[in-house]
């Protein structure tokens, strides 16, 4: 039950940070931010990286709101996806895939009313989350592999790049399905 009080309050916490239009709660919000980070004993410089790799992603966002609505209003969207970032951090650096997949499960109980099975649900986005560092992992093996080869990273070279990922993918899916099956959790 906690951890379903854990992420409910984030989830809100996150959703929140967008309707906030004054900029002393923003500091007060980047204060609390700290605060968790603190708390839950999680590594300043391990966000500070986070934060810097996804940089340009937030500033392609001010940007482009830059150029949609005023400057201000820009600014304050960046400060706000700092923080959602930072929040996100911090919480995934708290919990851990099999918790997460719990909770939903457990979000997920009433509907059992529609024949749903919140077991699968938890299955699925455990194997959804754990799969995310195995595709990080084989973009970068292929990456390396494509510069080992002389081979350029550009958009005529992606159909390339991208069946061989899939293709890579497609094996990593199979072995877990296999996993699954003989685990006896039965058919997918």
């Amino acid at each position: 039950m906690k951890n379903v009080i854990l992420f409910l309050s984030f989830i809100l916490y996150a959703g929140i940070i967008f309707f906030i239009n004054n900029s002393m709660v923003l500091w007060l919000i980047l204060a609390i931010n700290f605060l968790a980070m603190l708390v839950f004993n999680v590594k300043l410089k391990g966000a500070i990286q986070n934060l810097l790799k996804i940089m340009p992603f937030i500033l392609l966002t001010v940007i482009i709101n830059c150029i949609l609505d005023s400057y201000k209003y820009a600014f304050f969207i960046g400060i706000k996806l700092m923080l959602v970032c930072n929040i996100t951090y911090t919480y995934s650096k708290t919990t851990t895939v099999r918790g997460i997949a719990s909770t939903v499960k457990l979000l997920c109980k009433p509907l059992e009313i529609i024949k749903v099975n919140p077991n699968e649900i938890e299955l699925m986005v455990c194997i959804s989350l754990s799969m995310l560092p195995i595709l990080k992992q084989e973009c970068n093996s292929l990456k390396v592999a494509c510069l080992a080869k002389g081979m350029e990273l550009n958009i005529k070279n992606m159909k390339i790049v991208l069946s061989k990922l899939v293709i890579s993918m497609m094996k990593r899916v199979n072995d877990i399905e296999e996993a699954v099956i003989e685990k006896g959790y039965g058919e997918i």
